[in-house]
Parts: structure tokens; C-alpha cells; sequence
């Protein structure tokens, strides 16, 4: 259960920012989801790798979940970031004391 409400959340997490952000930057949003969902089929793929205990199974898919939204809610900081640099305004071009 929790796996899948990881999921949702980073869906969430990666919706929200799509609304935020300008109109012009909306599906950079997209990309901080695929990170995450690269990293959760990844992580997912390495621990159930010659698994067949299926308690081990559902432990991976926990932490892949986990991992996945951590990546998710990296990535749209790292958005966020950027784009708020990117609109700063330029220095003056005076010269320097």
C-alpha cells in the first residue's frame, strides 16, 4: 500500500510544479517524473533480481516507491532552482568599487 502512495505522491509532487510554472515551462514538469519513475524501475529491477520470496518482492517495491519520489521531489527542486535563476536580472554593468 504505502509503495503505491509513494507513487501517487510524486505524481502529485510533479503535477503541482507543472501548475505552477510558467505556461512555456509546464512540461519541463514531465521530466522530473520520468527521473523518478527511471529511478523506481531501476531500483525495482536490482531488488527483485533472483527474488522469489514474495515479502522480499514487496519490500523492494517499497523502496523503489521511495526511492522514486525522492527523486521526483529532487528533480523538481532542481527545476524550481533553475528556473528562479533564470529570472533574476542581469548585474548593472557599471563598473566595480
Amino acid at each position: 500500500m504505502w509503495g503505491f502512495i509513494f507513487i501517487g505522491v510524486g505524481a502529485v509532487v510533479a503535477g503541482l510544479l507543472g501548475m505552477i510554472l510558467p505556461a512555456k515551462e509546464r512540461l519541463a514538469a514531465v521530466l522530473a517524473l520520468v527521473v523518478g519513475a527511471g529511478v523506481g524501475v531501476a531500483a525495482l529491477a536490482i531488488g527483485t533480481h533472483n527474488v522469489t520470496d514474495p515479502n522480499r518482492a514487496a519490500d523492494a517495491f517499497l523502496i523503489a516507491s521511495a526511492l522514486g519520489l525522492v527523486a521526483v521531489i529532487v528533480g523538481s527542486l532542481i527545476l524550481w532552482d533553475r528556473l528562479g535563476r533564470r529570472k533574476q536580472p542581469p548585474p548593472p554593468d557599471g563598473p566595480t568599487p
